[in-house]
């Protein structure tokens, strides 16, 4: 694989020399200190809402496409691929469609217009109506256009698309050999990744609460570990819970550490994001978690695409808002399970279609059929 790596002009530079800050503008709505935001950092979310259109690599754009057209004439292909977010890259694509006529897959692995953070930015109508203009040209010009979960294909249903093949996120199955479990007798409920306001789930905490006053838990027999970054609003839902002495916050860890960290959990925790969209949500984790082997636990729409996954693999149950009665009765059930070293799941011959072995047949089908037409 040859990288190809070049200088850009980078906005957030500036945004890290104002705010002493080193991580980015908060976009995807993750506050760890605190649930309200300051003039400057509204003002810059405005700036980044409403001037950095798509996103804040819009300045890679023409400088790639002037660089990359002339290494394609010096050393041509067949296909590009451009991979979003940032969805900056597949304004590349369609730059370099339009002066080279080469085959171009636009890969969506989130959506573009319809991602669930839109909700939160202050998007003025003109930027709106920007953004699905860019969409539309993206999705009517590319040859193919691939997606992550079928529900994405509503957001290019009013486009003229000229194919749309869905090939979903997976897991490599080699980070998982080798995975070393320690059984400590201690039920383990592990999330893992950036939990934002939008997957706080409270009613977990809630539940999480009545099985604590009924002494059905306790700090010695159960914990919840929360790998990675939580939002404030997080960290307060589950202090009025007065489950605090239960959670861990383990904070970031290092990739390679993560496949044992699932391997060892006793139960895993998935969180969609409370949105317009969340039915359509299918996270990248999700797929590492199924190649873990241990049962899952979503809060989730019943009817989403998360929860349809799980039913078809028989790897774990979602419950939605309102579903805390179910949730009480599936956990104490788990709890029980886990005491008589029970808790696992079968393994399904529906998982080998998750597989980054599979994906990669799929684009290597997807890139036959481009160059035959």
């Amino acid at each position: 694989i040859h990288i190809i790596q070049r200088p850009i002009f980078e906005p957030l530079s500036f945004y890290h020399r104002l705010t002493g800050k080193k991580n980015g503008i908060g976009v995807g709505l993750l506050n760890k200190k605190s649930s309200k935001k300051g003039i400057l950092h509204r003002l810059l979310l405005w700036v980044r809402a409403n001037l950095f259109i798509p996103d804040a690599r819009c300045f890679w754009v023409r400088p790639s496409v002037r660089y990359l057209r002339q290494l394609l004439r010096n050393d041509p292909h067949d296909v590009v691929i451009t991979t979003g977010p940032p969805h900056s890259m597949h304004l590349i694509g369609l730059g370099l469609q339009r002066k080279t006529n080469m085959r171009w897959v636009a890969d969506f692995r989130d959506p573009w217009v319809n991602i669930d953070y839109h909700q939160h930015l202050p998007l003025n109508k003109r930027s709106r109506k920007r953004h699905i203009a860019l969409e539309r040209s993206v999705a009517e010009n590319a040859d193919a256009v691939s997606i992550v979960a079928e529900g994405m294909k509503n957001d290019f249903t009013s486009y003229h698309a000229k194919h749309i093949v869905t090939i979903f996120n997976g897991f490599d199955a080699e980070d998982f050999r080798g995975t070393t479990v320690e059984d400590t007798g201690l039920f383990r409920l592990v999330y893992a990744g950036s939990m934002n306001a939008d997957r706080n789930p409270h009613q977990l905490w809630h539940v999480l609460q009545e099985l604590k006053q009924t002494g059905c838990i306790s700090p010695a027999t159960f914990r919840v570990e929360l790998v990675g970054i939580c939002d404030a609003q997080v960290t307060e839902s589950i202090r009025q819970a007065e489950i605090e002495d239960l959670v861990q916050l383990c904070g970031n860890v290092a990739h390679e550490e993560v496949a044992s960290l699932l391997c060892g959990a006793s139960m895993l925790l998935l969180c969609v994001n409370r949105a317009p969209t969340s039915k359509a949500i299918l996270t990248g984790k999700l797929f590492e978690y199924l190649a873990s082997g241990r049962p899952i636990l979503a809060i989730a729409p019943r009817d989403g695409e998360a929860a349809a996954l799980l039913a078809r693999t028989q790897c774990g149950q979602a419950f939605g808002e309102g579903d805390t009665e179910a949730l009480l009765q599936y956990l104490k059930q788990s709890l029980l399970l886990h005491q008589e070293k029970r808790l696992q799941v079968e393994a399904s011959s529906e998982l080998a279609l998750y597989s980054r072995a599979y994906q990669a047949k799929q684009f290597s089908d997807l890139f036959e059929t481009l160059l035959q037409i």
